[in-house]
């Protein structure tokens, strides 16, 4: 989810029963709504939070809603000795780990909110270990190729003579 949308989540969009967070078209930046599934630590977090009315806010200071984290967010990731980091940082890994996972992009795509491929695709960065496995994948299929087209090929290929024997043999 966007910041935004975090920040401004109420009880009333969470179903901690069927696992999800309901945006409604004015909840999201794209004017569409989605259903962001929940993981099980998540739904356990909600349920363990003393829960409010439906239009209140889940995350509050104080009994106030937040306005904003950077100032918490930059202590997080620089006492983890993360340096150049943002919120949304957060968005591009989490859609890089369910791609790395193997779920398809149109259900990556329903999650986030993504209308087409193209502002999709810029969130999808492919690591050099992505590219050193392509590679290796590449050549283990391409020596496989290559000893099996030498097991099929016969040991004295007899010449062909005419179309018609070409033809036959094809």
């Amino acid at each position: 989810m966007r910041q935004g949308e975090i920040l401004n989540l109420t009880w009333g969009q969470v179903d901690v029963k069927e696992g999800f967070i309901k945006l409604e078209a004015w909840d999201t930046k794209t004017s569409a709504p989605r259903l962001v599934p929940l993981t099980g630590e998540l739904v356990e977090l909600f349920k363990a939070m003393p829960r409010g009315l439906p239009p209140v806010k889940v995350f509050t200071y104080a009994g106030r809603q937040i306005g904003a984290i950077k100032r918490g967010f930059t202590t997080a990731y620089k006492g983890a000795g993360i340096e150049d980091f943002t919120f949304h940082d957060l968005r591009h890994t989490a859609i890089n780990n369910w791609r790395l996972q193997g779920h398809d992009y149109f259900r990556i795509m329903a999650a986030t909110g993504h209308k087409t491929m193209t502002v999709f695709k810029r969130y999808n960065t492919v690591s050099k270990e992505e590219l050193r496995a392509l590679v290796g994948e590449k050549i283990l299929r391409m020596d496989t190729y290559m000893d099996t087209m030498e097991f099929l090929r016969p040991a004295n290929p007899r010449p062909r003579s005419s179309v018609m024997d070409r033809a036959r043999d094809s």
